[in-house]
């Protein structure tokens, strides 16, 4: 997956640091190559050194404290209220044999949606609109990062304004850790007429779990052409494909903490009685 960074003009060949250097380094076998040579460039010409190396912080966030998947997903699901969701949907997608098994996941909701350059704050860590205003939820530009980084290490951000002017945006944690830039900037979002296969494919398709999808599920759409109708004039899709972290190996069993868990979480949300919570899926 590819987001084509836009990066500093550098040397991309191997450095060679100064022994007192090379011994400072002491860096795991997985560590991000990019990163590597950025601190050897620092460290070998006293190179200006960033507030925040990039290849490291993106593979740190990894790692934040989420208790399990479905508290990641439910920044989305709190994002999406702040911005005047009235409908949310959560999917697991799962694919594969059962030897190899990949799960991806998706949050769509029918919000205001962004404008391409809100899209592209919103996809910066610490990019916030609601920076410190405690009227909100969100505060400090984190936590939809995070969230959908702590389950896979790619996250696409889908958003709109206009029927069938879909704006993206994709965060890799492979393609960041590989950068040797100092700096690494976020490139202009993509417009798109049409969404990708894949999601639409979620989208339309009825889920096999729970059973009886025809009794049980009420599908957002039944084709691309009527997705198109039904996705409206705004909105915006968080979709996390092949998650390598996630708390349950089934997307079943996933499904039953997250319905279990988010009804209790969102009951008074849900329990609305204005319309505001027509469904929730």
């Amino acid at each position: 997956m590819s987001s084509d960074l836009n990066v500093e003009s550098t040397n991309a060949e191997e450095l060679t640091l100064l022994p007192e250097a090379e011994s400072a380094v002491s860096w795991g076998d997985s560590a991000p190559k990019g990163g590597k040579a950025v601190l050897g460039r620092i460290l070998k010409d006293g190179a200006k050194v960033p507030l925040f190396l990039g290849q490291t912080l993106v593979n740190s966030l990894r790692d934040m404290g989420y208790n399990s998947t479905t508290s990641a997903l439910c920044e989305h699901v709190d994002n999406a209220i702040q911005w005047g969701a009235t409908e949310i949907r959560v999917y697991f997608h799962e694919s594969g044999r059962q030897d190899d098994r990949k799960i991806s996941a998706l949050v769509y909701d029918n919000a205001r949606g962004m404008a391409p350059n809100v899209l592209k704050v919103a996809t910066a860590f610490g990019g916030s609109l609601v920076f410190e205003n405690r009227g909100g939820i969100g505060r400090y530009g984190m936590g939809m990062k995070a969230a959908a980084l702590s389950m896979s290490p790619a996250f696409e951000v889908y958003s709109w304004q206009e029927p069938r002017s879909y704006y993206s945006m994709i965060l890799d944690v492979d393609e960041i850790g590989n950068s040797r830039s100092n700096l690494i900037e976020l490139p202009d979002p993509t417009l798109n007429e049409n969404l990708p296969s894949e999601i639409v494919g979620i989208l339309t398709r009825p889920m096999t779990f729970p059973k009886n999808p025809s009794e049980s599920q009420t599908l957002l759409a039944k084709d691309a052409d009527e997705l198109a109708q039904r996705l409206g004039r705004s909105g915006t899709i968080v979709y996390m494909p092949e998650c390598d972290r996630l708390t349950y190996r089934k997307a079943s069993t996933l499904v039953d903490h997250a319905t279990k868990e988010m009804g209790r979480i969102y009951r008074r949300w849900i329990s609305k009685d204005d319309g505001s919570a027509a469904r929730k899926d």
